[in-house]
């Protein structure tokens, strides 16, 4: 859930990427380690803005697929669960764009200082500290995933083919 808190749109958020549905299913993820975590970031992002772009409740457990059986039956199109998806990620440049456009530079994509600094000091996280490594090694990979520059700015090639080329000039590319 660090990276998903440290990229999220409008800051910390666990409604942007609940991850934690992942980590449970995959007896591979270590839970307080980021390995394997910034596909399943950039992933569950994506569909939750998709879904939200649906403006149906976080609480329904809804499928892909039925989001975008509902979305055809409201638009008369005849989208994929991949065309879902594409739109989710293309939701999420735009937002980024606007961010950028607005201030919010790449490097508030972070996490508190004291989560590297600091042991947990109860519970089933009691004595682990955060690797600040670690954690930038997979912001990049994050970045790399979305297709944006390993300052975090999304790059021309992304912005053409989420057919966003028009608003480049917002972020300087």
């Amino acid at each position: 859930m660090g990276l998903a808190y440290a990229t999220s749109d409008r800051g910390a958020c666990h409604q942007r990427a609940w991850t934690v549905r992942a980590e449970l299913n995959d007896p591979e993820l270590e839970r307080f380690s980021f390995d394997k975590k910034a596909g399943i970031v950039k992933n569950v992002q994506d569909e939750r803005a998709s879904f939200f772009s649906l403006v149906l409740c976080d609480f329904a457990p809804i499928s892909e697929e039925d989001c975008v059986d509902m979305w055809n039956l409201a638009t008369g199109f005849n989208h994929t669960v991949e065309s879902y998806l594409k739109c989710g990620e293309r939701i999420w440049n735009l937002i980024r764009l606007f961010n950028l456009r607005e201030g919010l530079k790449p490097d508030s994509d972070k996490l508190p200082p004291r989560l590297f600094n600091e042991s947990f000091t109860k519970g089933p996280a009691k004595g682990i500290v955060l690797t600040k490594d670690r954690f930038e090694q997979s912001l990049k990979e994050y970045y790399s995933l979305r297709g944006w520059d390993e300052k975090g700015l999304p790059k021309k090639e992304k912005l053409k083919e989420l057919d966003l080329l028009e608003y480049a000039n917002l972020i300087g590319v």
